[in-house]
Order: structure tokens, then sequence, then C-alpha cells
């Protein structure tokens, strides 16, 4: 629980300095380089994946997901013997 609050919190903040980064070019200024903007991008990336995940893991637990994701199948039927 303390983990998807804590990329919750990531994805807000990350969002926060891409707006910020886009509205500064927009106006014809640079708060930050191309790396920093790549990076701030791959925080948000990863952590809006990440709560994707736990949300997809805890609805197929319940028998909510209507539709598999194979790659978070794939994911969580790893420690699970195969028949």
């Amino acid at each position: 629980m303390l983990a998807s609050w804590g990329a919750f919190a990531l994805a807000i903040g990350s969002f926060s300095q891409i707006w910020q980064g886009v509205r500064a070019a927009l106006e014809g200024q640079r708060i930050y380089g191309p790396l920093a903007g790549a990076l701030w991008m791959a925080i948000f990336l990863g952590s809006m994946a990440y709560l994707a995940f736990v949300i997809y893991a805890a609805d197929r637990a319940a028998g909510r997901a209507k539709r598999g994701i194979r790659v978070f199948d794939r994911i969580l039927d790893r420690g699970a013997g195969r028949p």
C-alpha cells in the first residue's frame, strides 16, 4: 500500500516537472536539458506502469478482470507452477 502511494506521488511530481518544462518551452525558455526531460518522462511512465500493474493484479485476484493483459499475466504467473 505504501509503495502504491509512493508511486502515485512520484507520478504527480514528475508530471508537474514535465508540465513546467512544456510551459517554459512554449514561452521560449529552457528550464532543463533534454536528458533531464527524458528522465522525468521515464519516472512518470515507470510509476504509471507500476500503478497499472498493481491495480490489474488486485482486479485479477478479485475476479473482476474481464480481459487479460499478457505482459502483466506473464509476470503474475511466473511464480505459479504449470500443470
